[in-house]
């Protein structure tokens, strides 16, 4: 096939205009029909029963609720298993009903309600059902974006439990080490020789349980936050292996937000996308001056990127699963971010000295 290149002459194109993706909400009845439906008939030929919610506005060949996330609902019925697969994606999982056992490499463990669990990339991944009722699960991974760039990859395998080794010999030196960096000047720019390339060092990333017997211990510490706050009432799920990123995986971060009454959050942005799923309480978000109301078991993409939103928790409180690109965004310096949608200055996170909260203020008077 022959192909010829598009030479766009800038002085004569229109200049670039982000598409903007709309809010969606994905109800809890939704969720519900879309797993009794799985649990008809029999698994794919990997033995999964999933099911992906894509944006109406995602470009043809990339199934996303985001540019760059993937989303989906899958469950397993009790006595199956997946087929040992592994994929160059990163993601995270919530368990939304029983109890799953799920082997990622070398760990191997076991899943229960609102628990939240990792897979790092290229990892072979086994998930079973040794239980009595359907495990349900949400799942995020990254696998939108790498099919927008045509960079998805997955084999199939018939083990899981090792990693294949990939250290030095005893002894022995890396090659990069007998190839060292040319420096040029003193502003730091260097040579690197092709050793170096196929040969970073690496950065271990293992699978993360987040239970939520654990997590839930230690919620006091964003639990009686009241409007006034500047920030938000959250924690994140941290990976230490995404170091700065501040994420649960490379590409995204996972937050809990958890608020024991009325809370209303102030009007911001970000280019990063965010999707909301509540899994308790009630409440409503203002996404471009649109209202949505939403309850427990509602999920939402409820800030794509660069719109202006807040969100209202209102009565007992709320507990809500978020995961935003965020990452992603700060590993390119892209992660643009504007707090106070009015008078506020957008700052570029990660590259430059961010935002503060009144934390200290708040403390003070409470």
């Amino acid at each position: 096939m022959t192909t010829t290149a598009h030479l766009l002459d800038s002085r004569h194109e229109p200049r670039y205009q982000r598409e903007a993706w709309a809010p969606l909400m994905i109800s809890a009845a939704e969720i519900e029909a879309a797993f009794r439906a799985l649990e008809a008939g029999d698994p794919d030929d990997r033995g999964r029963r999933e099911m992906l919610i894509v944006h109406p506005q995602a470009p043809r060949g990339v199934r996303g609720l985001a540019p760059a996330t993937q989303v989906s609902l899958g469950v397993l019925l009790p006595g199956e298993s997946t087929v040992p697969i592994r994929a160059n994606t990163t993601g995270l999982s919530m368990c939304l009903n029983g109890n799953g056992t799920i082997e990622i490499g070398t760990r191997t463990m076991t899943v229960g309600f609102q628990d939240v669990w990792t897979k790092p990339s290229m990892s072979m991944e086994v998930l079973s059902n040794n239980g009595t009722t359907a495990f349900r699960y949400l799942r995020y991974t990254n696998a939108a974006l790498l099919e927008a760039i045509s960079s998805y990859y997955e084999d199939f395998g018939s083990t899981v439990g090792s990693e294949p080794a990939r250290s030095a010999p005893d002894g022995k030196r890396r090659a990069k080490d007998l190839a060292p960096a040319v420096e040029l000047s003193d502003d730091g720019s260097q040579l690197l020789p092709y050793e170096h390339i196929i040969d970073p060092d690496p950065v271990t990333d293992r699978p993360l349980l987040f239970a939520w017997d654990d997590v839930s211990q230690h919620l006091s510490g964003v639990l009686g936050l009241r409007t006034g706050y500047t920030g938000r009432p959250l924690y994140c799920l941290y990976n230490p292996s995404t170091g700065r990123l501040n994420g649960t995986t490379p590409s995204f971060f996972a937050t809990i937000t958890a608020i024991g009454g009325d809370f209303a959050g102030g009007t911001h942005r970000h280019m990063s996308s965010a999707i909301n799923y509540h899994f308790a309480g009630n409440g409503y978000s203002v996404v471009e001056g649109q209202r949505f109301d939403w309850s427990a078991g509602d999920l939402m993409l409820s800030a794509p990127g660069w719109a202006a939103h807040a969100h209202t928790i209102t009565g007992a409180g709320a507990r809500i699963l978020t995961v935003q690109d965020h990452p992603l965004h700060t590993s390119t310096g892209s992660l643009v971010w504007q707090e106070d949608i009015d008078n506020g200055e957008v700052l570029a996170l990660g590259t430059q000295s961010g935002f503060e909260t009144n934390l200290a203020e708040y403390a003070d008077r409470s």
